[in-house]
């Protein structure tokens, strides 16, 4: 054999090993991406039943309900394209078109927010619902009218679910006799409203206006309460302590 037909199966071979290591790494490389891609169509798909799960009712309409099947619809094709096969996906995938070709009537309550908590929960899930209808215009789900549609739909939502927060707060201060309490709480809707600097709120302010007004005179009086009944106490301490610095002299006079 000679030297050059040596060299060359030597070269070939280099080759062929390059060859196989750049296609190896290509199916590596696509296997990991499929992967990441599945499990980020999972956790989308989650974070979308989160949000239909979460919301109150007068937020979560039929057509917002509409809307997160076809989202979630969308999601669980990019799943089922990284992930042939599988199972799950392929029952979700029947399940949602399901529900898509024949919606079912919505009979979900409304929620009373009661506490700080409890607001800033349904808030979070507004967020992920506008950073959700942000990736589905993007992604070619919604286009641009329908994405400005929903988005004015969230910020109004965000701003009835604060408003609701305070005035809740503010009458739950009342119901506990703490009526500086609940004019904090018109102060912060104040603030808030004014925070946002839109005149359609002009009404809106006037009103929690008058409502802190209104609790303002409340606590004036509350304290005027507080400090007769205050004073009503230090003389009745006085009288007991008089009484009882006269028995103490009159027990030392009869000894």
């Amino acid at each position: 054999m000679s030297p050059l037909l040596i060299g060359g199966l030597i070269i070939g071979g280099l080759i062929l090993l390059i060859f196989i290591g750049i296609v190896s790494h290509g199916l590596e490389r696509a296997r990991l991406e499929r992967a990441r891609l599945t499990a980020e169509m999972r956790a989308r798909v989650r974070l979308v039943d989160d949000i239909e799960k979460q919301l109150p009712g007068k937020v979560f309409t039929p057509e917002l309900q509409q809307l997160l099947l076809r989202i979630r619809l969308h999601l669980i094709e990019k799943w089922l394209r990284a992930d042939r096969g599988n199972a799950d996906a392929s029952k979700q995938l029947s399940f949602t078109r399901d529900q898509l070709n024949n919606p079912q009537p919505l009979s979900r309550p409304d929620v009373d927010i009661t506490t700080e908590a409890q607001a800033k929960e349904i808030r979070l899930r507004l967020e992920d619902l506008h950073k959700l209808i942000g990736q589905a215009h993007t992604e070619g789900v919604i286009d641009k009218n329908e994405r400005q549609t929903w988005t004015a739909h969230i910020r109004k939502a965000l701003i009835s679910n604060a408003l609701d927060m305070f005035q809740s707060l503010a009458q739950q201060a009342f119901q506990q006799g703490k009526p500086r309490m609940a004019k904090l709480q018109y102060e912060r809707a104040i603030a808030y409203l004014q925070k946002q600097n839109n005149p359609a709120f002009a009404d809106l302010i006037n009103q929690f206006k008058a409502k802190h007004q209104h609790a303002e005179r409340l606590t004036v009086e509350h304290e005027r309460s507080l400090d007769t009944g205050n004073t009503e106490l230090s003389a009745g301490v006085n009288e007991l302590e008089a009484e009882d610095e006269a028995w103490k002299k009159k027990a030392v006079y009869d000894d």
